[in-house]
């Protein structure tokens, strides 16, 4: 699984359909693990605006089943998680909503590809996650290399 506990912060852009110029998105979240999956929490601003909460555990065929909270959206779905790229199909229960994403690993954090689509209108994104590096701070603590 590419994803980790810790800190993240990503940058990228959404395109809507019919528009050539992607807008610009960011999110900010925190990977809890425990003995039962992977909780992601935070918050998403620009083209999307709102919380963010998704819920990874693992099923019993070795996949790994989803609940997804994203601003207004309330999606659940099953993901193979296990070798790269990562990939997710997600759905809203009245089934008039549907995503898919795909991560994969880049030199500088890791990359997610997706498309969403509602009422015969897609929307793609691209956003790259990296992790946020924690200060650590003392009085007798010097760091020689640069700090994000």
């Amino acid at each position: 699984m590419l994803i980790h506990k810790g800190l993240w912060s990503a940058k990228g852009s959404v395109v809507f359909e019919g528009s050539s110029l992607g807008v610009p998105v960011e999110v900010d979240m925190e990977i809890v693990e425990d003995q039962d999956g992977i909780t992601l929490t935070g918050s998403i601003e620009g083209a999307a605006r709102g919380d963010l909460s998704i819920r990874i555990g693992a099923d019993e065929t070795g996949t790994y089943v989803l609940d997804a909270r994203i601003a207004s959206l309330a999606l659940d779905g099953i993901a193979k998680l296990e070798s790269e790229p990562n990939v997710c199909l997600l759905w809203n229960e009245a089934q008039t909503q549907a995503a898919t994403a795909s991560l994969f690993v880049v030199d500088t954090g890791i990359g997610c590809r997706g498309f969403f689509r509602e009422a015969g209108k897609t929307v793609t994104w691209e956003i790259l996650f990296r992790p946020t590096q924690q200060v650590v701070s003392g009085d007798n603590v010097v760091s020689m290399m640069r700090r994000r």
